[in-house]
Order: structure tokens, then C-alpha cells, then sequence
């Protein structure tokens, strides 16, 4: 009677599942199912029902390489929710990898009495916590996420703690001397401001600011991509220079702002607080959740239907709102330090979705497979994209 009771109820997990409605207790309890070899005739029966477009065996070759890491990072957000929540529908691409297609591939092992042997390709590993540091005299050091040192700049001290350096500006602070962090492809790094300002540089980006800040505001400089916390103080505006193009001006807030050489528009993304954006003799007031953009014939506006959620250098994931794989390649070749070729007529494809910055590239190439888009890796990172 308990087992009927159990079948019935899986059948009801995986009709919910099939339709995306399953909440977050119940995707654990179906990962609960999947892992009794008891259940394995029926979740056969029960995939046996769909409609694939592909046979089990070439869904297993394909998927292979992101089923454990994805099974292991959607069990971790369940069991112990990060301080931004993720929802099932939001990961739904990592629910799918974990379940459906680890109960396709755990099935097909159990019927098969040698593991098929996945073919093996050049992998390129996530970036990391790295920049280097150029001070007022010239000297560059290097950093990274394993360094740890103090440094002297007059009567300001520079401490790095792995992936993050802070600033400490004393009392006696009177001359201003200007430093640049700058990271990599490849790299990301936090640093801490002389007033407490948290800034948060992606891959491929730079910050020019002051050692301690004097006068009547606090300004600094950007290329690339940063998330910033400013601290607040009313009497010290905070303003930034965007790539010698626009500027935001702030008393106490967090914003992201997106201004890479090869993107068409400069972004400016309000998390929280007021922020005055300035552009070729335009200005414009940004509330919570709204981005402004300064586009390529130089109008600044404010973006309809932008999600403030979905853009800031200091997360852990690359966010896409119904982006075009040029826009999804330019992020990905960042992180990864790749060189993105098109051999023939660009896809066109539409993305929205989260993507892990953690995985390596072979499985977020994985998932990109599954919308039809066709590539191969050759020697140098190089990713091709193919018609």
C-alpha cells in the first residue's frame, strides 16, 4: 500500500516538474526519489511517456560534463540559501540538468553494463580573484587571491586580503596621490575606498582613485564593469567618471555601471538611494530599479522594463534578459579569456537566465547547447561559433 502511495506520488512530482511548478520542497523530494534504485522502472516508464527530441544516449554524451556540478549546486542553494535567493523558476536550467536529465542518465547506466565513454575536449577554467595594482610612481604589483601584504603610501596604509584590497587614509592625510587597479579577462577583485566604499571590478576593467579624499567631493574613474556601496556623506558627493564619456553623481547608494570598450552603450544600474547620471550636456535622476543608458548617437535615457536585479559586477552569476549571443559571448569571453570567432551567419538566439560565473566553460557551453548553438574549441582559446 506505501509503495503505491509513493508511485502515485512521484507520478505527481514529475507531472508538476514537466510544467515547472514544482516548489523548492518539492524538487528536493523529487531528487529524493531519483536516488532509489526501487523507483528506476518507474521514472524509465515515466520518461519513456515524453516526447524527446533526442534519445537518452545522446543526451547523456551531451550533458554529461554539468549533471554532477549542477545536481551539487542547486542541492547546495536548497540545503543553505545564500543572502540572494534563488528561485526554482529562476534556475530552471540547473533543475532540469539536476533531475530530469541525471534520472535519464542514471537509467541508462543501470541498464547498460559499461558506462559509455564521454569524449573529452579542452576545458578552460572560470576567472578568479586577480588584478594588479599601479601606484602614483609607476610601480605595478601583482595580486591575487592567495597574496597578503601591507603597503605605505604616504600616511595612508594598503592592505590585501586576498581578493580584496582596503584602504586606510589616516588623519594626517595631505597630499593625494592616484592609484589604478586594474583586472584582467580572467579576473575580478574587490577593493575598499579611504571612506569605506566598496567597490566590486568585473574581468577587464579599471578604477583610477585617489590614496585619501580631500576637498569638496570624492571622485574616481572607471573602464569596464564595477558594482559600488558608497558611503554616505552629504557634505562629499561621490561622482564618477565613466570612461571620459558620462558621470554619476551620488551622496550614499548602490549602482552598477557597465562601460566596456566593446559594448555599444554605457550602462548605469540603480540598486538603491538617488543618483544624478550626466551625458553630452544631458542629465537624468534615477530612482531604485531603474538603468539608464547612454547609447552609441550619445541619448541618454532611462531603460523600460530593466531589471535592476539582473546587472552588478559584485554577484557570483552573468544574468541575461532576453540578450542575443553576441551580447551572452562578449560576457563569456571575459571571464574565460577567449577570443569569440563566427564562422558564417551569427545565430540567432534569444537568452534569459542565470549563469553560474563558478562553472567552467565545457558546461556553460553545455547549457548553450541545448538551445542549438553549434561551436568548437581550438588551440589558443578560441571559441568558434558555428552556423
Amino acid at each position: 500500500m506505501e509503495e503505491m502511495y509513493h508511485e502515485a506520488e512521484l507520478r505527481s512530482l514529475f507531472r508538476k516538474y514537466l510544467q515547472k511548478n514544482c516548489s523548492e520542497e518539492e524538487v528536493r523530494l523529487l531528487m529524493s526519489y531519483s536516488e532509489q534504485e526501487t523507483f528506476f522502472p518507474l521514472w524509465q516508464q515515466l520518461l519513456e511517456e515524453i516526447d524527446e527530441e533526442r534519445s537518452r544516449e545522446e543526451l547523456y554524451s551531451l550533458y554529461k560534463p554539468a549533471i554532477d556540478n549542477a545536481y551539487a549546486q542547486l542541492s547546495a542553494r536548497v540545503e543553505a540559501p545564500q543572502k540572494r535567493q534563488p528561485t526554482i523558476k529562476r534556475y530552471w536550467w540547473a533543475a532540469a540538468a539536476a533531475v530530469l536529465l541525471l534520472l535519464s542518465a542514471g537509467i541508462y547506466i543501470w541498464r547498460q553494463p559499461a558506462p559509455v565513454q564521454v569524449a573529452q575536449q579542452l576545458d578552460v577554467l572560470p576567472g578568479t580573484d586577480k588584478a594588479t595594482l599601479t601606484l602614483a610612481d609607476g610601480s605595478v604589483i601583482p595580486l591575487d587571491s592567495a597574496g597578503s601584504q601591507v603597503l605605505l603610501q604616504g600616511a595612508t596604509s594598503i592592505r590585501q586580503r586576498g581578493g580584496q584590497l582596503v584602504y586606510d587614509a589616516g588623519a594626517t592625510a595631505d597630499t593625494v596621490a592616484y592609484n589604478t587597479l586594474h583586472t584582467p579577462r580572467g579576473g575580478q577583485f574587490r577593493i575598499t575606498l579611504p571612506d569605506g566604499t566598496g567597490v566590486w571590478l568585473n574581468a577587464a576593467s579599471s578604477l583610477r582613485y585617489p590614496t585619501a579624499f580631500t576637498g569638496k567631493e570624492r571622485a574616481v574613474e572607471i573602464t569596464g564593469e564595477a558594482y559600488f556601496e558608497v558611503t554616505k556623506n552629504a557634505r562629499m558627493p561621490f561622482r564618477v567618471k565613466i570612461a571620459g564619456q558620462a558621470e554619476v553623481e551620488v551622496l550614499g547608494t548602490s549602482f552598477n555601471i557597465t562601460a566596456y570598450e566593446n559594448e555599444h552603450t554605457i550602462k548605469t544600474t540603480l540598486v538603491e538611494g538617488s543618483v544624478r547620471m550626466r551625458a553630452k550636456g544631458q542629465a537624468l535622476v534615477m530612482t531604485p530599479g531603474q538603468q539608464a543608458e547612454l547609447n552609441a548617437a550619445g541619448q541618454l535615457r532611462i531603460v523600460k522594463g530593466a531589471n535592476a536585479a539582473q546587472a552588478t559586477a559584485k554577484d557570483a552569476f552573468f544574468t541575461f534578459n532576453k540578450a542575443d549571443l553576441p551580447t551572452v559571448m562578449r560576457q563569456l569571453a571575459r571571464w574565460y579569456d577567449l577570443e569569440v570567432v563566427y564562422e558564417g551567419t551569427i545565430p540567432q538566439a534569444e537568452f534569459t537566465g542565470d549563469i553560474d560565473k563558478s562553472l567552467t566553460l565545457d558546461q556553460v557551453l553545455q547549457a548553450l547547447a541545448r538551445n542549438r548553438i553549434h561551436y568548437r574549441i581550438e588551440e589558443g582559446r578560441k571559441l568558434v561559433i558555428l552556423p
